[in-house]
């Protein structure tokens, strides 16, 4: 069982049809097709720090953050357009995140203060198939259960490519946690402000990975899902249950 079947025995009979055609209509049983070229692009920032903590690893600040040489080397080569000049990894989510995701999924460790890479990125990087897969049957992962629903739900939607806007997201991945049994502390239905929260660590992540279409916005503020983005969605959800958790 994939990670988005096991969502069927939690809906109530009526809602199953539904979600079936929704399952066909993302075509998750698709074999994944995209070619290595948009791979290595996908994962080209993910590959970038692996190499950049390299055998010797980066020593971190007593803070627990990257140093400010690697923030500013970060900001130059990975080319995110961020809209101030930084040198301090507080004040660039987008590579604290990465980082922490990269720990999250087992490419990376810290050891006396020392990130380095775990054996898992060692053998993944410059990699860029192996890693590419490696970052979808993992994307899931979070120590939240509502997050992993709430994402596994967001990838279905971005594997059908029928939405473009954050709203229409927001609504589909709410009514959907109310579908498998989540609800307000009070009974009351999911609302979309509470899908923002929880999803918008996991869609920042997936924008970097080029799984949304780029747009001139500095922070690529998109929600149209590119052909890889579907295909590594797809990928994703093909995942089996008991090896995302």
């Amino acid at each position: 069982m994939n990670v988005i079947q096991q969502f069927e025995p939690r809906m109530h009979a009526d809602s199953v049809p539904g979600f079936r055609r929704l399952i066909a209509q993302a075509r998750v049983s698709d074999p994944i097709l995209l070619n290595p070229r948009a791979m290595t692009r996908m994962v080209e920032q993910i590959n970038w720090m692996l190499r950049r903590v390299g055998a010797d690893g980066i020593r971190l600040t007593k803070a627990g953050h990257l140093p400010p040489s690697v923030v500013i080397e970060a900001t130059t080569e990975l080319d995110w357009g961020w809209p101030v000049t930084v040198n301090r990894e507080s004040h660039i989510s987008p590579l604290r995140e990465m980082r922490l995701h990269m720990r999250d999924v087992g490419l990376l460790r810290i050891s006396k203060g020392t990130l380095l890479r775990t054996a898992k990125g060692r053998a993944l990087t410059d990699s860029p198939r192996a890693l590419w897969w490696h970052l979808a049957r993992t994307v899931h992962k979070s120590r939240v259960p509502e997050v992993r629903d709430a994402t596994r739900l967001l990838l279905l939607f971005v594997a059908t490519r029928s939405l473009d806007q954050s709203a229409e997201y927001l609504v589909a991945v709410a009514r959907g946690l109310e579908t498998i049994g989540w609800a307000e502390p009070g009974g009351d239905g999911v609302s979309t402000a509470k899908v923002h929260g929880l999803l918008m660590e996991k869609w920042r992540l997936l924008n970097r990975l080029g799984v949304f279409e780029p747009t001139e916005d500095w922070y690529g503020n998109s929600w149209t899902p590119s052909v890889g983005g579907a295909a590594f969605a797809r990928a994703a959800l093909q995942t089996e249950a008991s090896a995302a958790s």
